[in-house]
């Protein structure tokens, strides 16, 4: 749903947020004492409440606190988060994902501790907000966060066991702990507490299938706690609860133990802060409207935890659930996640009494259905559909977690994660290019160079010492996209072993980038006389005999196009096969200058492309006509191409030859370029070879139009015809635009400044007479 009263553009966010964001924030503010989507956001805060009550309840027993705690988590984090945060409909307080690591730190430091984790976790959010690092929380990988998630249901399944069987609690809570616990005193288990347990997972497990508008925890909590009264059954409940709010105080500090302390403060605030902007991304989805501001969020639930932690209460984040439904329920501002406060805390004030009674079953009912949704198997699962690698990350996390530490887990998780985007990363390509030839080896290389890529490039060099010698080694580095010291060194070993073995070797085509690490390497110099740009050049190095045929070229590509690209083009090769389906007609010069699928970045089967001597179109009736007209006919009559491209290109031999003259025994040339000689009269006495292709593709494409069936497409708006011209030297597209009556460079419009050749300003091009202008 989207907000009104939020706008869809965020201000651009300073580099500092020294007020906090409050001269953002106060405009908000003023908003909330409008009696607008007043009534939108009390049905929704109401809603929000619902929930809550029973959630705040669980997750502070699952924490190991006492249960009013986490009502006043609730109430003071859902004021102090909607008022500062950075995502107007999320709603903030106790979530399940931390019960488990909080009631670990409850367990080894106190309670006081606790408090003193949350101002610290406050302190680092503030921060960390106020110094615009907040999207850097988010670079943690999703598998770790998933098995996290799992991990934590896990824990808070085993851990509500002896509740919801109605057995004391185990001295540890360690989950194997608990389950011998449980084993051990399975006989003394008390049917009433399972029966209410089970009552209440079903109710909130079964109750949206049914009737979903209905808030199923609280239903879920009532129907036990109200059996439980009229049957009188002997099960625990809360007890008595408080009646108000504590009143806030400042944290003991302790005399030491500062540095576990600290430990598992930085532990929560890391996760703390990712499941808030994980919750706050959610949102995002759901409400279409501004995207949220994950600096501000940070700043806002970092005060929320340090005002939290003065009233007694536990470290808070941004909850999915809660903040869903918020939106689904019809939210409009922030003044709905403070009307769920308001609501919480007048259930403290008038219903304390009726909350002592629900029984501990119940609320451990409530956080089974928790943990079973937060086990969410069906991810595990799509994980491992798209890589088993990936869902390798999520198990080793999930596992660790469970039977080991939480804080052992996440960072296992992270290891895990770090080692697998280093093998991919680093996942050199190394090959012997194979083919029957008498010339030199070659060696192709692609991706990074790293001390992953020992073993590769020993292979390698295993491989060269059953080459032979006297032919020499190109090894051909284009592929390579980065070298580190430890990659440049076992490098420089391979290329030292080949020249101990006397083998020629050139180096060629690497980058600027990969030359610089590899020069300045120990010994990195000697590798500059072994540099070639080009194939001549590597070549010349290798002192090879000017070949009589180029035929060993075009294999040598061939065999690489095999071994490099044909798996990537496979599919699109078996989709050809079955025919083409181009978009553009694409009329060019014969120039081995211009390559234009690879200037347009196109796909095999995107252009349809005729070539020829000057990118010439002969005029309907001219006797040449069917050498370009049968392609054009079949490209738009056929094909059903939408546009149809007429590229000139700088340095064209053909405009020169018609500038000048023709050699006599390049007969089909002079006839050829007849086509073209009516140019010669719209051109101006020292007209330039560039200038008169830049003319010659505005007359083509007036030629084109002579061609009745692309007329006929052209006036019924099917085709769009285009006159480009290519710069060969600075490899740039123009393209001819009517209105400025110039060359622009190719996608950047009228307003950007009209191609001239280097060293040379030329005037815009003087457009064709009015019975030759090109189409717009």
């Amino acid at each position: 749903m989207n907000s009104s009263s939020v706008s869809r553009s965020q201000p651009r966010s300073s580099p500092l947020r020294l007020d906090l964001g409050l001269r953002r924030l106060l405009p908000e503010w003023k908003a909330l004492l409008s009696p607008r989507h007043l009534e939108e956001d009390v049905l929704a805060g109401l809603t929000v409440a619902c929930i809550a009550i029973p959630l705040s309840l669980a997750i502070a027993l699952a924490s190991g606190v006492a249960p009013e705690v986490g009502l006043v988590t609730a109430i003071i984090a859902g004021i102090v988060c909607a008022l500062f945060g950075g995502t107007p409909l999320a709603v903030s307080g106790p979530a399940a994902a931390m019960a488990v690591l909080i009631a670990s730190a409850v367990q080894q430091h106190g309670v006081g501790g606790l408090l003193v984790i949350g101002l610290a976790v406050g302190l680092l959010q503030v921060l960390t907000g106020v110094l615009g690092l907040g999207r850097l929380i988010r670079f943690v990988p999703v598998p770790v966060v998933a098995g996290f998630t799992a991990g934590i249901g896990a824990i808070i399944l085993i851990g509500q066991l002896p509740r919801a069987l109605g057995l004391p609690p185990p001295a540890q809570s360690h989950v194997l702990d608990v389950l011998t616990h449980v084993g051990g005193l399975l006989h003394q288990a008390r049917p009433a507490s399972l029966a209410l347990a089970v009552l209440t997972l079903a109710i909130v497990l079964g109750l949206p299938k049914v009737l979903p508008r209905l808030p199923a925890p609280l239903i879920a909590v009532i129907v036990p706690t109200v059996l439980c009264v009229a049957l009188g059954l002997d099960v625990q409940t809360l007890g008595a609860l408080p009646r108000s709010l504590p009143a806030p105080r400042w944290p003991a500090l302790p005399a030491s133990g500062w540095g576990p302390l600290l430990s598992t403060a930085l532990v929560v605030f890391a996760l703390a802060s990712l499941e808030t902007l994980l919750s706050s991304g959610a949102v995002d989805k759901l409400s279409r409207g501004a995207r949220h501001d994950p600096d501000q969020e940070l700043v806002g639930q970092g005060l929320g935890n340090l005002a939290v932690s003065l009233f007694g209460g536990i470290p808070v984040t941004g909850v999915i659930a809660r903040s869903a439904l918020n939106v689904q329920a019809g939210a409009r501002t922030r003044r709905s996640a403070i009307v769920h406060s308001l609501a919480l805390l007048a259930a403290v004030f008038l219903l304390a009494p009726l909350m002592g009674r629900i029984p501990i079953a119940a609320l451990a009912g409530v956080l089974l259905a928790v943990a079973l949704r937060m086990l969410h198997p069906r991810e595990l699962r799509a994980l491992w559909k798209i890589s088993r690698s990936e869902a390798g990350v999520y198990l080793v996390t999930f596992v660790a977690i469970v039977l080991v530490d939480l804080i052992v887990g996440v960072q296992a998780g992270l290891v895990a994660a770090l080692a697998i985007a280093a093998v991919r990363l680093g996942g050199l390509r190394a090959s012997v290019l194979r083919v029957e030839s008498q010339g030199p080896h070659r060696f192709l290389l692609s991706g990074p160079i790293s001390f992953l890529s020992t073993a590769k490039l020993e292979r390698l060099g295993s491989e060269a010492g059953e080459l032979e010698a006297s032919r020499g080694v190109v090894i051909d580095l284009s592929g390579v996209t980065a070298v580190d010291a430890s990659g440049s060194e076992l490098f420089l070993g391979l290329v030292r072993g080949l020249r101990a073995r006397g083998t020629r070797v050139a180096l060629l085509g690497s980058r600027p980038e990969v030359q610089q690490v590899l020069l300045r390497q120990h010994g990195g110099p000697e590798l500059l006389p072994l540099l070639a740009p080009t194939e001549a050049d590597a070549a010349l190095l290798l002192e090879e005999p000017a070949p009589t045929s180029s035929r060993e070229r075009l294999v040598r590509g061939v065999e690489r196009f095999r071994q490099e690209q044909w798996e990537r083009y496979a599919p699109l090769f078996r989709r050809l096969a079955d025919g083409q389906k181009p978009h553009t007609l694409f009329i060019t010069c014969a120039d081995s200058r211009i390559s234009p699928n690879l200037i347009t970045t196109t796909e095999p089967g995107e252009l349809f492309v005729v070539r020829n001597i000057g990118n010439l179109i002969p005029r309907a009736g001219s006797p040449m006509e069917a050498s370009v007209s049968s392609a054009l006919e079949y490209a738009v009559g056929v094909l059903s191409v939408t546009d149809v491209v007429v590229c000139g290109h700088s340095g064209c031999g053909a405009m020169r030859a018609l500038l000048g003259d023709v050699p006599n025994e390049l007969l089909g040339v002079r006839r050829w370029l007849e086509e073209a000689r009516v140019l010669l009269g719209t051109l101006p006495v020292d007209c330039t070879p560039e200038e008169a292709a830049r003319r010659n593709a505005l007359l083509q494409v007036d030629n084109a139009l002579s061609h009745p069936l692309l007329r006929q497409k052209v006036e019924a708006g099917e085709v769009r015809l285009h006159a480009w011209f290519y710069d060969v030297g600075r490899a740039e597209l123009f393209e001819w635009d009517a209105r400025s009556g110039a060359y622009c460079p190719l996608g950047r419009g009228p307003g950007a400044e009209p191609h001239a050749p280097r060293d040379e300003v030329t005037a815009p091009v003087t457009p064709l007479p009015p019975d030759e202008h090109v189409p717009h």
